[in-house]
């Protein structure tokens, strides 16, 4: 399984913006087209999930997480990953699916390069190649710069490799905070935020405060029953 931070594709005339050659570093862009950066979100937006509208109750939400991809000042540090946590069906791996996208678009890009995108991986998976391969398994998902965890909480724990059970995922979010300040993890969770202490350790749930911005997401489930 390789982790990849995205393709070194061109981006459509329309599309293209000055890039700063830091990810840490504001983007040059004119912000009175401020309105046309919100069309060209929901434009991803209804790419990746068609007949996509904005929530009432989410309104709020949704432009704090524009202005977090702008990387303007707002309620979220940019300097910061997502943690995407709420109800089941409120649209939380969606939305990350498409601020991956409209990111490589408005996020400079980074000195390796690369537009700003991560790799997205379920929680089960990362533990299964735990299960398979062990700490060796790991050492991608610890080292890469841009890393997004899908349906956090999910996972079984401890799992297993060989005898050896580790609580994966804590372990994991352990070693991306010990690199914080050179890399960007995102997460998406049902979880509440009381429950991350109790299954990551207390100890855990503190690191993820200098590492993450909580957004929550609130409202009725978008899936179909």
């Amino acid at each position: 399984m390789k982790l990849t931070n995205g393709n070194k594709t061109s981006k459509p005339p329309e599309l293209r913006e000055v890039c700063a050659q830091n990810c840490h570093q504001p983007p040059v862009m004119d912000l009175s087209r401020i309105n046309s950066y919100k069309q060209m979100f929901m434009q991803y937006a209804r790419t990746e999930c068609p007949g996509f509208t904005v929530q009432p109750e989410l309104r709020e939400t949704i432009n704090d997480i524009f202005r977090w991809c702008m990387m303007l000042e707002g309620r979220l540090d940019p300097d910061k990953g997502l943690w995407l946590y709420g109800n089941i069906g409120t649209g939380k791996s969606t939305i990350l699916r498409i601020v991956k996208q409209f990111c490589k678009v408005v996020r400079p890009r980074c000195q390796d390069g690369w537009p700003y995108s991560f790799a997205i991986f379920n929680a089960v998976d990362i533990c299964s190649v735990f299960a398979g391969k062990g700490f060796d398994g790991l050492k991608e998902f610890v080292d890469s710069d841009r890393l997004a965890i899908d349906e956090l909480g999910s996972e079984t724990i401890p799992t297993g490799h060989y005898g050896t059970p580790l609580n994966v995922i804590q372990h994991l979010l352990q070693s991306r905070y010990d690199k914080r300040h050179r890399s960007f993890t995102h997460v998406t969770t049902n979880l509440s935020i009381e429950q991350i202490a109790d299954i990551y350790t207390p100890r855990i749930y503190d690191r993820c405060k200098e590492m993450f911005n909580f957004v929550e997401f609130t409202g009725r489930t978008l899936r179909k029953q």
